[in-house]
């Protein structure tokens, strides 16, 4: 049918329409490579498919995101940013009545940041401040060496850090049972203070050792009170 039609068209007409099909591929080519080369507005999440959060609640997540590494990665560009990756292992969810909550890391390798991310979604009410994008634990950092700033945290917050527990080699008795720590460390925020307590054991050593990793740690701890106290149940000398 194309073959008869074409047959019947003067040379003049059949040149207009080879034009017009040239123009239209010529379009096509341009908007085609003006898509793939435009720079995306918004960043890229790897394998965000893999976690069960509906896709308004994953956008939120890497607008948020987004606002974070603006305001305190120098020259960072979201259409550069497609690593984001949530971490194998640390999704996970729960349910409250009609409320989901999803915990999880996400890693960028590009920007050598870590945040935990904690999002809530709901079919059947409306919810207010479901999303907190933060600094993870220090020993949850994949790379503890930059400085992390989240929505309501940073690397120089103390809540990163503690509570810490120290245990002595073998941690169980030949009962099986759970030892006491050489030490830990907790803090009240409120009252800014520190509380460390010690093994019986070796008091003065492991107070050493709770003052030797509160010193370790990025946090101008001359604003807290610190106490300690003595631990005898459960020690293992």
């Amino acid at each position: 049918m194309f073959k008869d039609l074409m047959e019947n068209l003067s040379r003049n007409q059949k040149i207009g329409i080879m034009v017009v099909l040239q123009a239209i591929i010529i379009v096509v080519i341009v908007v085609c490579v003006n898509m793939a080369m435009a720079p995306r507005d918004y960043v890229g999440i790897v394998n965000e498919n893999e976690a069960a959060i509906p896709d308004e609640r994953w956008e939120g997540i890497k607008n948020e995101l987004w606002y974070l590494i603006a305001a305190n990665v120098d020259g960072a560009d979201k259409s550069d940013i497609d690593d984001a990756e949530v971490r194998e292992g640390t999704y996970e969810e729960t349910v409250e009545g009609d409320i989901t909550t999803a915990r999880f890391l996400l890693d960028i390798d590009s920007l050598k940041q870590t945040y935990a991310v904690t999002v809530s979604w709901s079919d059947e009410v409306e919810l207010s401040d479901s999303l907190a994008i933060d600094c993870p634990r220090a020993s949850e950092m994949k790379y503890p060496e930059t400085v992390c700033y989240g929505m309501f945290n940073d690397s120089y917050s103390l809540d990163l850090y503690l509570p810490y527990e120290a245990y002595p080699a073998g941690y169980e008795n030949e009962d099986d049972e759970p030892l006491a720590p050489n030490y830990s460390i907790s803090d009240d925020q409120y009252e800014k203070k520190i509380d460390i307590m010690v093994s019986a054991c070796d008091a003065e050593k492991y107070k050493k050792e709770a003052l030797d990793y509160l010193n370790s740690v990025p946090i101008d701890l001359n604003s807290y009170s610190i106490n300690y106290e003595i631990n005898s149940i459960n020690v293992n000398c």
